[in-house]
């Protein structure tokens, strides 16, 4: 029999995104759960990074950020269950209303009846407790990707948890997917600057506007960062023109806004590639000056082909996980999946590990999952040739006997050392009748 649960810490973290009116903001501060305020959506990123599973309440009612951003945001943070608040006229607007269904557990019309929402959260709260005591593997889903026990794993957790204590640029090498933005927020959340922003810039989609001489630009970049980390996702992609700019901010300590005026800058830098050293410092895609400034602390991720068995638990963990965000039944894997899982190459690495368990989840309809159903290319043709293969060895282990022992049954079982009835079905498997050729 279970022992019965208690609350962990922390489930009682409340996220809340927009202007609340100040009556609920008292109630809220007042309350037992620990308040996190964001009214920024890049801020709100790297928050619900660092929470986790928490409740969420969002205002509606002010039009100062886009539905569908917010709503890209909450498709990227499952774990949060949230309440919207609305004005009540809103719920004669479709998009509003549609945003509700699709997101939230629950919403509040203004007035907000404040013992109410008090209730529903703790309501949430009690389920998230729930969640927890039955998939307590999902506890680990904060490192997604990072954890492991190969020697490989562990070297790069060392230096994720290492380089997190000291406050230099780290410069992070791997293939395509390997979960190179991980280990950069990893870092982030063990560091002194982790109640700051983690801003991550994907080099391959900057916009032009990002320029020295364009204060919207650097600051939606640069300042949006400060206190935090600015990540640059792929920076070979970072044209030359702009990273002469950013070495030359780097350098400085300070950019000068239209107005001419000095803003000091206090972050910390992070970059990442697919690109190996050697070809970046050859093929001049990257300024050697900028390279030899960000590349103080250098970490190589390892793909997931390299890892061991850790592609078999990293599966188990997201086959749970996404079992659970579309209700779907599969739990564990067949022997056969999991050496499909061993054997196949993973050229895309965790991402691409992803995206089939996120297909495996939705479409199962076992709790056991076999290898058809992961498609891996190469997998379903070389465990049936391999299943057939050790038929069609059986099948002629059998013959042999059966000529030895003359077709007798008996007489084969024995040597075989099994029973009659097993003798029997083996002959009805390989279709074959010794009698017959008496």
């Amino acid at each position: 029999m279970r022992t019965s649960f208690r609350f962990e810490s922390d489930v009682s973290h409340l996220f809340v995104f927009g202007s609340i009116e100040s009556s609920c903001l008292t109630a809220l501060e007042q309350s037992e759960w620990q308040c996190h305020f964001c009214h920024d959506m890049r801020m709100a990123e790297s928050v619900l990074l660092e929470l986790g599973p928490c409740i969420g309440l969002v205002d509606l009612s002010q039009s100062y950020f886009s539905l569908h951003s917010f709503a890209s945001l909450l498709n990227r943070h499952k774990q949060v269950r949230w309440i919207a608040l609305i004005d009540e006229k809103q719920l004669n607007n479709e998009a509003v209303c549609q945003f509700i269904v699709n997101f939230c557990f629950d919403y509040f019309s203004l007035p907000i009846p404040i013992p109410q929402l008090l209730t529903t959260i703790g309501h949430q709260c009690g389920m998230l407790a729930l969640e927890r005591y039955v998939w307590p593997e999902l506890r680990q889903l904060g490192q997604i990707g990072l954890q492991g026990d190969s020697a490989v794993m562990r070297k790069l957790q060392n230096q994720v948890t290492r380089t997190a204590l000291s406050d230099l640029p780290v410069f992070i090498q791997g293939e395509i997917g390997t979960g190179k933005e991980l280990v950069a927020q990893a870092i982030h959340r063990g560091s002194i600057r982790a109640k700051y922003p983690f801003i991550r810039v994907n080099c391959r989609e900057l916009l032009a506007g990002w320029n020295i001489e364009t204060a919207d630009g650097v600051k939606n970049c640069l300042m949006a960062a400060q206190g935090g980390v600015l990540f640059l996702d792929d920076i070979v992609h970072l044209s030359l023109e702009h990273q002469a700019q950013l070495l030359q901010i780097l350098e400085l300590g300070y950019y000068q806004n239209s107005d001419q005026e000095r803003l000091f800058i206090d972050i910390r830098m992070m970059a990442s590639t697919t690109v190996s050293h050697q070809e970046l410092l050859v093929s001049g895609k990257l300024m050697t000056e900028l390279y030899y400034r960000l590349n103080i602390v250098s970490i190589t991720v390892p793909p997931l082909r390299e890892r061991g068995d850790d592609i078999v638990s990293l599966a188990r963990l997201l086959l749970l996980q996404y079992s659970r965000q579309y209700n779907g039944v599969a739990q564990c894997f067949s022997d056969d999946a999991l050496n499909a899982l061993r054997q196949y190459p993973w050229p895309g690495n965790v991402r691409e590990l992803v995206s089939k368990l996120k297909r495996v989840a939705l479409l199962a309809d076992h709790q056991c999952v076999g290898s058809e159903l992961l498609e891996l290319p190469g997998s379903q043709e070389d465990t049936h040739s391999l299943k057939q293969a050790r038929a069609d060895s059986d099948r002629a282990a059998v013959i042999k006997v059966l000529e030895n022992n003359h077709n007798q049954i008996t007489a084969s079982a024995r040597e075989l050392g099994i029973s009659r009835a097993t003798m029997y079905r083996l002959l009805k498997k390989y279709d074959l009748h010794p009698n017959k050729n008496k």
